[in-house]
């Protein structure tokens, strides 16, 4: 059965990119608002069907990714991070989470963000967003290796399944 022309043309224009714009750029506002702790390096982008233009519904929650750049999550063995000279981060996911978290209740109120299993969720006053907050991953490739060789991704920790989820 052919899909009709009026069905393909809806598709093909997708709607509410405005208030998709102004929800990342609202919380992206909130977060940079907060008082972060010396050192902290992060960054706040689009994810998922908005940022890949395939969301067609135009009012679906956006996907926004708060990731911590300055700490990282990565698959070395523990010789390679003692030859790098790695050393475990005193300010890890659960610190940032925190206080992303406080950084949104701050901006939006207690009532307006809660906490999901895998992401906060947030009522803007434009679209609701799921924020999700995650670490910079990187996966090496191979041994032996440059320290600069890696794979970037972002990782992030479901306390329900006590386990990291890694993309």
């Amino acid at each position: 059965m052919p899909i009709p022309e009026s069905q393909l043309e809806r598709w093909s224009h997708q709607r509410g990119v405005a208030t998709v714009k102004q929800t990342h750029e609202s919380i992206r506002a909130a977060v940079a608002a907060y008082t972060w702790p010396g050192g902290v390096d992060y960054e706040v982008y689009l994810q998922g069907s908005y940022k890949n233009d395939t969301n067609i519904r135009g009012d679906s929650d956006v996907d926004v990714v708060v990731q911590l750049n300055s700490t990282c999550f990565e698959n070395l063995p523990e010789d390679q991070k003692r030859r790098f000279g790695f050393r475990n981060a005193s300010y890890g996911w659960q610190s940032f989470r925190s206080d992303v978290l406080k950084g949104l209740r701050n901006n939006y109120g207690s009532q307006r963000v809660r906490e999901g299993r895998k992401s906060l969720k947030v009522q803007t006053r434009y679209l609701p967003a799921d924020v999700v907050v995650c670490l910079q991953y990187r996966k090496d490739p191979s041994y032996p290796r440059n320290v600069a060789d890696y794979v970037e991704g972002m990782t992030f920790y479901v306390p329900s399944e006590n386990r990291w989820v890694v993309n």
